[in-house]
Parts: C-alpha cells; sequence; structure tokens
C-alpha cells in the first residue's frame, strides 16, 4: 500500500538475515577440495558436468561456483597450462609417463590423460603429441588395431545394473597372477577386478562375484560369461538370488544367466585389450625382465611365496589403478549411438540421467550374501599365500618404509626383504 508522507516502513522482511539459498561449501572443505582434484585429474573441466557429480556426493553447488571454487584451489586448464608451464617442465611430465610405458602401447590421448591423473597438470594435446614425436617416433609406427574384426550388432542399453558380463583375462597367467573382472553392459564401467591365484576355480569365480554383488548392493536382472566350467557356481548363486529375492522375472522370459562366446560378450572383452595395452604387457615385461636381471629362483620356496606375495600386492594395486583410469577416460561422441557416449564410463555410469538411463539393479539380503561368503572360506581363498606368511612379509615391508611401490623398484624392494625373514 501507499505510505503517508512523513511515514517509513520499519518491517523488516527478512529479519534472520538469511537469504533463499542455503550457504555454499567453502574451497577449504576438505572432503570439496578432494572431490574436485579428483574430478580435475581425471580431465574433467565442464563446471556444469562437475556440479552434477557433486550433488551425487551430497554437495549442491552451482556451475558458476564451481568455476570459483576451482580458480580459488588454482585448478587450471590445458589453455592456462600451455600459457604459463615451461616448455621443460611439461616435456619432463609427458617423458615421465613415456618412460611408464616400456611396451609403447599408449597413444597421444592416454598419455595426456595419464599426466592429469599423476601429476594434476592438464598438458594440452598438441604439446604431448609433439613431445611423443621428439622422444618415441617410433612408437606411433608402432602402435596398431591389434584384435580381428568381429561382427557386432547395436544394442539398445535401458540403464545402469541392466546386465553384467564378467570374464577372466589370462595375459598374466604367463608370470602366475590371473585377473577376473565385471562390467556394467549398458555404459562399459568397470564395476570390479581382482588379481587372483586362479580364474579358473568355480569356488574362486562365486565368492567374487558375491564381492561384487556386496559392493553394490543388489543383483543385476542377467548376468553373462562364456560357458567355461568356472562359472558354474556363479550361474547357480545368480539363479538363485533373483529367484529368491525377486521371483516377479519369469526365468523363461528373462534369463537370469546366459552363456555367451568370449567374442560376444562385448563389454568384458573390450576392457581386456584395452588393460593389456595399458597395464598387462608392461607388467610381464617389469617381472620377466627383473627376475633375469636378479635371479630370481623361483624353486626356492621363500623366494616363490615372497614373490608370490609382493608381486600380488603390486599387481593389485596396479591393475586398481588401470581400472581406475579407464573408467575415467573419455569415449568419443558418437551422434547415432543408443545410450552413453561422449563422456567417460564413470559419468555414464554415476549419472545415467545423462543419456535417459535408468537404475536396474535389483536388491538382496547382503546378510545372506555375506553368510555364504563366510561359509565358503572368506576374503582368504584369494590370497597367494598363508595368512602367517602374509603378517610376517607384511611387518618387514613397514619396518622398510618404501614410499611407493612400482614396477621399477619391485625386485630392489624383494631383495631388501627376502634377508630378513626368520625360520
Amino acid at each position: 500500500m501507499d505510505l503517508d508522507e512523513g511515514t517509513t516502513d520499519t518491517h523488516n522482511r527478512n529479519p534472520t538475515g538469511k537469504n533463499q539459498h542455503g550457504p555454499t561449501t567453502p574451497a577449504s572443505d576438505s572432503r570439496l577440495q578432494e572431490l574436485l582434484r579428483q574430478y580435475h585429474q581425471e580431465r574433467i573441466t565442464s563446471n556444469e558436468r562437475i556440479s552434477q557429480l557433486l550433488e551425487t556426493e551430497g554437495i549442491k553447488m552451482s556451475a558458476a561456483t564451481v568455476k570459483r571454487r576451482r580458480r580459488e584451489l588454482d585448478l587450471v586448464g590445458s589453455r592456462v597450462i600451455a600459457k604459463k608451464m615451461p616448455a621443460h617442465v611439461a616435456e619432463k611430465l609427458v617423458v615421465n609417463e613415456l618412460n611408464r610405458d616400456p611396451a609403447r602401447q599408449m597413444g597421444v590421448k592416454k598419455i595426456m590423460y595419464n599426466v592429469a591423473r599423476n601429476s594434476g597438470e592438464h598438458i594440452p594435446k598438441r604439446i604431448v603429441s609433439d613431445v611423443m614425436h621428439k622422444y618415441d617416433p617410433e612408437g606411433f609406427d608402432q602402435r596398431q588395431p591389434t584384435s580381428k574384426r568381429i561382427m557386432r550388432f547395436p544394442k539398445t542399453p535401458l540403464g545402469i545394473h541392466e546386465r553384467w558380463s564378467a570374464d577372466g583375462h589370462d595375459k598374466l597367467y604367463k608370470i602366475g597372477f590371473p585377473i577376473w573382472g565385471i562390467v556394467d553392459d549398458a555404459t562399459g564401467y568397470g564395476l570390479e577386478a581382482w588379481v587372483v591365484p586362479s580364474n579358473r576355480l568355480g569356488y574362486i569365480i562365486g565368492y567374487l562375484f558375491l564381492c561384487c554383488i556386496e559392493k553394490y548392493g543388489g543383483i543385476p536382472p542377467q548376468v553373462t560369461t562364456d560357458h567355461g566350467s568356472e562359472t558354474t557356481q556363479l550361474y547357480g548363486i545368480q539363479n538363485a538370488l533373483r529367484s529368491i529375492f525377486h521371483p516377479e522375472y519369469p526365468s523363461n522370459e528373462l534369463p537370469a544367466h546366459v552363456f555367451l562366446r568370449s567374442v560376444h560378450n562385448i563389454s568384458i572383452e573390450r576392457s581386456w585389450l584395452q588393460l593389456r595395452l595399458d597395464f598387462g604387457d608392461n607388467a610381464v615385461i617389469a617381472f620377466e625382465k627383473g627376475a633375469s636381471d636378479h635371479g630370481y629362483n623361483d624353486q626356492d620356496p621363500l623366494q616363490y611365496e615372497l614373490c608370490q606375495w609382493l608381486w600380488s600386492k603390486l599387481l593389485r594395486q596396479e591393475l586398481s589403478r588401470a581400472w581406475n583410469a579407464r573408467n575415467t577416460l573419455p569415449v568419443r561422441k558418437q551422434k547415432d549411438k543408443p545410450g552413453p557416449s561422449g563422456m567417460s564410463r564413470k559419468v555414464a555410469f554415476t549419472l545415467p540421467n545423462l543419456w535417459n538411463g535408468g537404475n536396474y539393479l535389483l536388491p538382496v539380503d547382503l546378510a545372506v550374501v555375506r553368510e555364504i561368503k563366510e561359509a565358503m572360506g572368506g576374503d582368504d581363498i584369494l590370497e597367494f599365500t598363508s595368512r602367517e606368511f602374509r603378517e610376517q612379509a607384511q611387518g618387514i615391508f613397514d619396518v622398510l618404509s618404501v614410499t611407493s611401490l612400482s614396477f621399477s623398484n619391485v625386485w630392489h624392494v624383494f631383495h631388501a626383504m627376502l634377508p630378513k625373514f626368520v625360520d
């Protein structure tokens, strides 16, 4: 209403002093710093995308505020790096990654993302390519497609956890450390991968499947594997859990488990090729060269057991890094492709709404899952050595205060540990 002349409006419309927006998380918040640095290492630079990812972690923040927080934490992109970083520093970062790839399997894009992951710096693609041509021009000629072309048919995924694709990876069997893993079929996201004593034993594969169920809190409507006899327990577990907890899914219409030829179990098979190029080939080279150079004797029981313990420890660490690297590497945009593209597998899995996907995970009673795991023997069945040896080896390892275990120092650590064992 109109106020009479000479009067004033004394009504305070906001007596608390608070506006309609809640307090925003400051740049000093440790959880926010951790997440923003993680996204930066994954080369996620879209403020809008980061805002969406933060919301899945319980932090609501606008894209504009994300931009300010990144600037406050000095998380800058490749354009700024190209102007500010001295050429010799950028060159050293790229050369460091080349040195970590003796098999020379990584291309420009992979090296570019590895630099970001390991140093937090976004080196422009042009600079990475120039350095690679300068130091390893032959590598460009060496890299070429290494798999036969298989006739493929387009699929239209509905959402995450619609189907899990599982299989073993035998490229490291030659040095005694096989791998088994599971991926989400719709996004290609690596759900989990393990270095295990054997990927050809049914009870180990069944146990790993239960570990994945426990991690994500449920089962998919369907699982696909090859025809190997090692998948029989997995087959039984998947069918039993779905029939008990979700009888609304009739097996005659939607089988809980489907056997496929390996070449048709596409999602997991594609994972193994990239894993071999990024991780497996280098692991085999480091093991065989080091074993030869350092006089490793696998007929000596102590040397063999220590090698099993130390190398399984290293390979699990490096597999985790490689698996995460694959999940965070962006996939090229394919305009006519059903399902996700133009984003990383991690983003596609975390934000399925970006590609109109749903979440089809079927919850189960995890107490039952844990009981089955315990009855099967617990995590000890996944270990390469006895519990007593692991405890002694870990104690010696801790005394050595190894800063970082790597392919370049693992055999030196092996020989430093060996004389410290007592009968």
